[in-house]
């Protein structure tokens, strides 16, 4: 009989922090649909079955916050002809050891890397003394390189110093693109995104700087392009602080492929010149559907459902963090949770499913469910990301944990097992 009690008091404690919670305010950072768009259901073979499953994770691990891929460079591209070429191209560089690549754009004639001539103050510098390495294409792509055809890379000799150089091709004939990269130099062009995913219609803040580390160079020329996956270019222009922002064409999303964010820089340096080149890239989506407010949870079951208000046909992913409170008061993750179906338009969705028994001893409310995504899986787009979804329990006591086997003699046969975890 007191086992009867214990259990009946226990589940009495859970089912008490069972009901209802709105989303948090989305906080700086978070992608957050504020609409959604009608699009035809997405073709080919797409998985219609729901799925849905949870996994433990170690409370004490450390967990890493999503940050956009920040980019630094130390090399440009830029395009000559062969007037350019054959008189000597001006290169002016930081650091010893600059490694420099030319390849033949459409019909120009290759380039042959024995025959090429490395100029100071316009006297040549003796093939032995020049370059410390000569490569052609054919041994790149024999090393696994991916180079074009035609193409040859050299290296100044590191011997002889930084400074403004020129390289020379008598037998150049048409257009090419010089790449120019100088692995020891200490100026670096910095470039982020402030988001790695966007949603057509919304903004993207795009950060720059060239100098030393943080430390920008006096007088440094910023100048960007936002280039779409079929290749249309929208400016980008820089402010005196370095930012940038660009606006996502509304209808943009429906082509595959990530949009392409270009930085150029350039800066005086003496009588020379500074130049970098980097790019990064972002994920454009349509927002073909959105979270809505309201979260229904199950304590007992570690059960949230969430609302998800459904534009377009296709498959929708939900996925997120389960944050439980440890003895010293302290939230860690304790469990993740993914779920996916197949919906048409409506008011639909989705459920984290997190499985009680990936509590560890000790732990329990407040909750909180953290690093939430709603994913667009048919037409691979993100859709929404909160950093902190809901929290639930946080009035209450520390929930007990699940409590311990029931003897058959004593408990009825259909309460055995259904506290420790998430029917599916």
């Amino acid at each position: 009989m007191r086992t009867l009690i214990a259990f009946a008091l226990a589940t009495a404690s859970f089912s008490a922090f069972a009901g209802n919670a709105n989303l948090d305010a989305p906080r700086r950072g978070d992608l957050v649909a504020t609409r959604t768009v009608a699009l035809p259901a997405p073709s080919g073979q797409i998985e219609r079955q729901p799925v849905s499953f949870s996994w433990k994770l170690d409370p004490n691990a450390a967990v890493t916050e999503q940050t956009p891929f920040a980019s630094e460079s130390r090399e440009y591209w830029t395009q000559v002809d062969s007037a350019e070429l054959t008189r000597g191209f001006a290169i002016d560089t930081t650091a010893p050891g600059a490694v420099i690549r030319i390849s033949p754009i459409g019909k120009a004639v290759p380039v042959p890397a024995d025959n090429l001539m490395l100029l100071r103050d316009g006297r040549a510098i003796s093939s032995t003394q020049s370059f410390a390495r000569r490569t052609t294409a054919a041994q790149l792509q024999e090393a696994g390189m991916d180079i074009d055809n035609g193409a040859a890379v050299v290296q100044i000799a590191p011997g002889l110093g930084k400074g403004r150089f020129q390289v020379l091709m008598p037998e150049a004939s048409g257009r090419y693109l010089v790449h120019v990269f100088e692995p020891e130099s200490e100026y670096v062009l910095q470039a982020r995104a402030s988001q790695a995913n966007v949603l057509a219609g919304g903004d993207v803040e795009v950060s720059a700087v060239l100098g030393k580390g943080d430390a920008g160079l006096p007088g440094s020329q910023l100048a960007g392009l936002l280039v779409s996956p079929s290749g249309k270019s929208y400016d980008l222009s820089f402010d005196r602080n370095g930012r940038a922002l660009a606006h996502i064409p509304v209808d943009a999303g429906t082509e595959p492929g990530l949009w392409d964010v270009q930085v150029f820089a350039g800066a005086s340096q003496g009588e020379g010149r500074i130049q970098r080149d980097t790019r990064t890239a972002i994920a454009v989506a349509q927002p073909t559907a959105r979270l809505g407010n309201g979260v229904s949870f199950d304590a007992l079951r570690l059960g949230f459902s969430v609302p998800v208000q459904v534009g377009s046909p296709g498959r929708y992913e939900l996925r997120g963090t389960l944050f439980a409170t440890g003895p010293d008061g302290l939230a860690r993750p304790v469990s993740e949770a993914h779920s996916a179906a197949w919906f048409e338009r409506g008011n639909r969705s989705l459920a984290l499913a997190f499985d009680r028994s990936h509590l560890p001893p000790g732990y329990g409310a407040p909750f909180e469910v953290r690093q939430v995504q709603l994913n667009d899986q048919s037409r691979m787009g993100q859709l929404e990301s909160r950093d902190l979804a809901v929290r639930v329990g946080t009035q209450g006591p520390f929930l007990p944990a699940p409590p311990a086997p029931v003897s058959p003699v004593v408990a009825p046969t259909r309460g055995r097992g259904n506290a420790g975890r998430f029917d599916r």
